[in-house]
């Protein structure tokens, strides 16, 4: 076998690791109650064993590099690394949720759609890129219906997997604009071809081109992070998924999708402030994300739909991030994609831990729901409504929690962006308050499941299913959150280092266009 093949296989290891106990549980598991013990316990050792590889490889020899479309870098570290640990997480608060001959399906298809966002986070050209997104995704649509009995999870999993089809299609049409463009899948070559493309507005064919393939991309990649305007599945999905695939679903296609928009924005020197167009689209698409998100989410009684609708919302916070990129300071609060990719894991946590823990509560023998479901937990059980109230004050972004931490790396990076920004600069300013608001009126809705928590009674208080492990993976969340909380420059540093290669593959040229002094119609954005 030649060299090269055995450097890849070996890079891989944690990918296939993940694929073989994949393989594994599918045959001991699915239709089989006996089999159903057997796939957690299969699943957490391949985690533990993947993350061992992560964090101790080139002790074990096993080194990085590139090639074959993958690039083993510190994005790749990184992305591959947070997985693991959120796939532990999932897998305990999943434990004992599905019944026991859905077990083998459920984490066979999760350990599938983790190896493909490890996958996303390798990938260097175009094809290894949307391959791994459709492995993320294709399995997430199963996990959704996996419940055949269940109608919600049945309507839910049918609109998600028509939305999610189309965006495939979106995304594959405006890879094959930047491949056109390229002339080649290496996502080295497309930054150069497309960066001189939107450099010369007059030649208008390259320039149409390269527009085309950077729009249609984004666009479909917005489906993956529940952005406006392809959010409105999220609702009907959230509340009709098991628990711990809601909880899954807030981390693992959004992360997907971010660091496919990350590499795919990183080639159109917008970063630089030279492509005006796309800095109108993602801050309009910034603005109604967090808006919509919020006011949705604040008309809601039921958590589940609340915390969907609220994941837009978040999904906008990130996007100020993404507007200021990589290149703003040497400092993390200079770096919007170190601020993604923190707060993404931060609200990843946050998320699941609410998930589990609603999947753990029962009134009258159903499942809790509203936010008169969750009054009077702190009598019955106030270890775990502290552990939920710990996550909605780190969705709300509450000081010292670590979602506040992320929250002002993200709009502090927008901030430092502003001496770069040229005539664009009161828009970037204009966004962080637009966000901050935001922010400030997200407070009201999760502060109304805080209080319920800790201030009201219910005639009939919400039970906890006796279940070890998802209690422990409850606590698990909350012990990070308080980690991170204490010290987030662990993972912020982590993340720095990780949008080196994004810094690496922005163009370096700053370039002289015209630009807009005001922002078009939110329903008609043109090139300036």
């Amino acid at each position: 076998m030649p060299d090269g093949v055995v450097v890849s296989l070996t890079a891989l290891l944690p990918e296939l690791l993940l694929v073989i106990a994949a393989c594994a549980v599918l045959l001991v598991g699915p239709g089989r109650r006996e089999g159903g013990g057997a796939a957690p316990v299969l699943t957490l050792v391949a985690l533990l064993l993947a993350l061992i590889v992560l964090r101790f490889g080139e002790t074990l020899g096993i080194r990085g590099g590139s090639g074959g479309g993958l690039s083993f870098d510190e994005l790749a570290k990184y992305v591959r690394t947070s997985t693991a640990v959120i796939g532990i997480l999932i897998t305990m608060a999943a434990w004992s949720q599905p019944a026991a001959g859905e077990r083998g399906e459920f984490f066979a298809m999760m350990l599938f759609s983790l190896s493909g966002l490890m996958l996303v986070g390798a990938s260097s050209d175009l094809v290894t890129l949307f391959l791994a997104l459709e492995l993320v995704s294709i399995p997430a649509y199963t996990l959704v219906t996996l419940s055949r009995t269940d109608l919600k999870a049945l309507e839910a999993g049918t609109k998600y997997f028509y939305l999610g089809a189309m965006a495939a299609a979106i995304n594959a049409y405006g890879f094959s604009f930047l491949y056109g463009v390229a002339g080649s899948a290496d996502l080295g070559d497309v930054t150069r071809a497309v960066a001189s493309a939107l450099a010369k507005p007059a030649q208008v064919l390259p320039y149409t081109l390269a527009m085309l393939g950077v729009t249609l991309s984004v666009a479909g990649l917005l489906f993956k992070i529940a952005a406006f305007p392809l959010h409105f599945y999220i609702g009907d999905v959230y509340q009709g998924a098991a628990a711990p695939v809601a909880g899954m679903l807030g981390y693992v296609p959004k992360l997907a999708g971010f660091v496919a928009i990350l590499k795919v924005v990183a080639a159109t020197n917008v970063w630089r402030g030279g492509d005006v167009p796309l800095f109108w689209v993602l801050w309009w698409v910034a603005v109604l994300s967090m808006t919509i998100g919020n006011t949705l989410a604040l008309m809601q009684t039921n958590v589940r739909r609340m915390l969907a609708y609220s994941g837009i919302a978040h999904s906008g916070y990130m996007l100020v991030g993404l507007i200021a990129g990589p290149l703003a300071g040497p400092g993390v609060i200079g770096d919007g994609a170190a601020a993604i990719l923190y707060y993404t894991v931060i609200y990843g946590i946050a998320n699941l831990g609410a998930f589990t823990l609603l999947g753990l509560l029962r009134v009258r023998g159903e499942p809790a729901e509203t936010v008169r479901d969750l009054a009077g937990l702190l009598r019955r059980h106030p270890g775990l409504a502290l552990l939920m109230a710990l996550a909605m004050l780190t969705l709300m972004g509450l000081p010292p929690t670590p979602g506040f931490w992320g929250k002002m790396a993200l709009f502090g990076s927008a901030l430092a962006s502003v001496k770069d920004s040229g005539p664009l600069n009161q828009w970037v300013v204009a966004l962080v308050v637009i966000a901050v608001i935001n922010t400030a009126v997200a407070a009201a809705y999760y502060l109304r499941v805080v209080a319920s928590l800790l201030l009201y009674e219910n005639d009939e208080p919400a039970e906890a299913r006796q279940a070890d492990a998802p209690q422990m993976g409850v606590v698990l969340c909350g012990f990070l959150l308080l980690i991170f909380a204490f010290f987030p420059n662990a993972l912020m540093n982590f993340g720095r280092a990780a949008s080196g290669p994004l810094r690496a593959q922005a163009t370096p040229m700053r370039l002289d266009v015209p630009v807009q002094s005001h922002p078009p119609d939110a329903g008609h954005v043109h090139p300036s």
